[in-house]
């Protein structure tokens, strides 16, 4: 009798287990699946859930459609996201099932401390019957990339972010992204649906030239960021021409200095050349100024330009030879293009030429062709201004008062 009674009990119990089996396996996986598209994202991205094998119509209790089962949003019925659980506007429920326990919707991922701080994050979904299951999804971390990594103070340098908070309509969160350059705040850029951006800065004026500084893209309201490094070169000169009998007339132009400030000194070997009216840099930290090589015996000599406490060198190679006398250049007034550049445009040398306005923040054109007459955009060629000249050839031209010797393809040249 005990035998029996023990028989009928392992009957029962196995007759349970068939009918929970046959439940989530007669129409569906007897272990259930989630899956997200896509696996790597962003807080605050929109991503899809597909659910296989959760409870299926034969389960009874459903209060879907026909009976089906869902996932309710009421208790322990809910998706979660990092331990969070999602409430609309972040999920909505209910999520219906179909006959075999499929079900598919669409979640955003929360912006938590948990997400913020990205790498792999759990989502959960529980269905109305206990059904649960989890999948992975890694979250990004946020990153920028600068473009130049170095260039001049007053130069305009582009910002491209990844892995930040996306920018969600279902959320309704336009998310923002503070920008700073050493420490001053810039810019605001906002995220696209995927945490990307593209913002474009410029280098203040009062950044320690040279100096390499932090540039700050702030997750909002977190401790997370991205971070780049872009470095404001040391200023340089260029002589122009480099050699030389004594008494040569020489141009030094000079390009990276701190902004509007006066030269305080200039010299070759150990001689003074710094002319009685002192030249200034412009908005951009350029600078143009002249000089008459002193009698020197042949040989090579510093030539040495001071400003803001910074001091920038060339060498000028004196040459054998009797000494000259040659009038110093003198820097014209602003003139057309098709004036300054006529010992150019003559010779059919000159293919085209470009600037950037810093006050405009604007790059500008010259093309000495007929057909651009109407679409050039440089009207006056301006003292100070650097300019980029394409030739076919290599030429020496006289260009703002000076022989300048230029070769063929692009030519940097202070005007």
């Amino acid at each position: 009798m005990v035998d029996l009674r023990s028989k009928l009990f392992a009957l029962m119990a196995l007759a349970v287990l068939l009918n929970v089996s046959c439940a989530h396996s007669a129409f569906g996986n007897f272990a259930p699946e989630l899956v997200v598209e896509p696996q790597t994202v962003v807080p605050n991205q929109r991503v899809t859930l597909t659910g296989k094998g959760f409870s299926s119509l034969v389960v009874p209790g459903g209060d879907g459609p026909s009976g089906s089962h869902q996932i309710t949003g009421v208790g322990q019925s809910i998706i979660t996201v990092g331990g969070t659980p999602l409430n609309p506007p972040y999920a909505f429920y209910p999520i219906n099932f179909d006959d075999f326990g499929s079900w598919a919707t669409t979640i955003s991922i929360p912006v938590t401390d948990v997400t913020v701080a990205g790498g792999a994050i759990t989502i959960k979904a529980v269905d109305d019957y206990g059904v649960a299951q989890t999948v992975q999804v890694i979250i990004r971390l946020p990153s920028i990339i600068l473009d130049p990594e170095i260039s001049r103070v007053n130069t305009n340098v582009s910002v491209t972010g990844r892995g930040f908070p996306a920018s969600n309509v279902l959320t309704r969160l336009n998310a923002q992204v503070p920008i700073s350059y050493a420490g001053f705040a810039l810019t605001v850029a906002s995220a696209d649906d995927l945490g990307g951006f593209t913002a474009t800065i410029q280098v203040p004026e009062d950044i320690k030239i040279p100096s390499n500084n932090i540039v700050r893209a702030t997750v909002l309201e977190f401790d997370q960021w991205g971070l780049a490094v872009h470095s404001v070169p040391e200023p340089i000169i260029t002589l122009s021409p480099s050699s030389g009998v004594p008494g040569t007339a020489v141009t030094v132009a000079g390009e990276g200095f701190s902004p509007n400030m006066v030269v305080s000194s200039s010299r070759a070997g150990d001689t003074n050349v710094l002319s009685s009216t002192a030249p200034a840099t412009d908005d951009n930290g350029n600078l143009l100024t002249f000089f008459t090589m002193p009698i020197f015996p042949p040989g090579d000599y510093t030539v040495a330009v001071t400003v803001d406490d910074w001091t920038s060198k060339g060498v000028f190679t004196v040459m054998e030879g009797a000494p000259i006398v040659q009038i110093l250049p003198t820097p014209l007034p602003s003139a057309s293009p098709v004036d300054a550049l006529t010992s150019l445009t003559q010779e059919g040398n000159l293919i085209r030429v470009w600037t950037f306005d810093n006050a405009s923040k604007a790059w500008e054109f010259f093309d000495p062709r007929p057909a651009f007459v109407n679409a050039n955009t440089i009207n006056t060629m301006v003292p100070s201004r650097i300019y980029w000249i394409q030739l076919v050839r290599n030429q020496s031209a006289t260009l703002n008062g000076r022989v300048v010797s230029l070769f063929e393809g692009w030519n940097l040249v202070p005007w």
